[in-house]
């Protein structure tokens, strides 16, 4: 039990800390592009110092979710609960700081955090952007991406097929 209070520090995801910190500050950069240079550069550095810290952590909680029986659950923990509790307590920190005019980041905020969850669901199911005893090299998960992106796309329309050709059975 206390090792699993202590996953997130000793499996502090850098990986996706440092995917994170540029997929987001890219993603606020073209969120506040209207909003004066000042305000972008303050937004942008609270929101780099954020993720830095806190991203590791989150990854790290949702690699350890990996292993939550049933797989609902784990999923609901990865892509929902996790994420979502992120991206509130960085909405908190945002509101404290910048005085709540975060009206371009709202629902696209929430859309691109469960979109971005659900694929990193996906590549750590693969093995991917995973740390500590069963990760790979940084270098040998990036060459892995266009491959698990591709599937990530198809794996819907994949399962919509399989679904559709299983054959139906009557009961007695």
């Amino acid at each position: 039990m206390r090792n699993a209070w202590l996953y997130p520090l000793t499996h502090w995801n850098w990986k996706a800390a440092l995917i994170t910190a540029i997929c987001r500050a890219g993603a606020c950069m073209a969120a506040l592009y209207h909003s004066p240079l000042h305000a972008r550069e303050h937004f942008g550095a609270v929101e780099a110092c954020y993720v830095l810290l806190t991203a590791g952590i989150f990854s790290a909680w949702q690699q350890q979710a990996l292993d939550v029986k049933p797989k609902r659950l784990a999923w609901t923990i990865t892509v929902l609960a996790i994420p979502l509790g992120s991206l509130a307590a960085d909405s908190a920190l945002h509101l404290w700081l910048d005085h709540g005019n975060m009206r371009a980041l709202g629902i696209g905020a929430v859309i691109v955090t469960v979109f971005s969850a659900m694929f990193h669901w996906h590549v750590m199911q693969n093995g991917a952007l995973l740390v500590g005893e069963n990760s790979r090299s940084f270098m040998d998960d990036m060459r892995a991406m266009p491959r698990l992106a591709a599937s990530f796309v198809t794996q819907p329309f994949a399962a919509i097929s399989s679904w559709r050709s299983e054959p139906e059975v009557e009961e007695a």
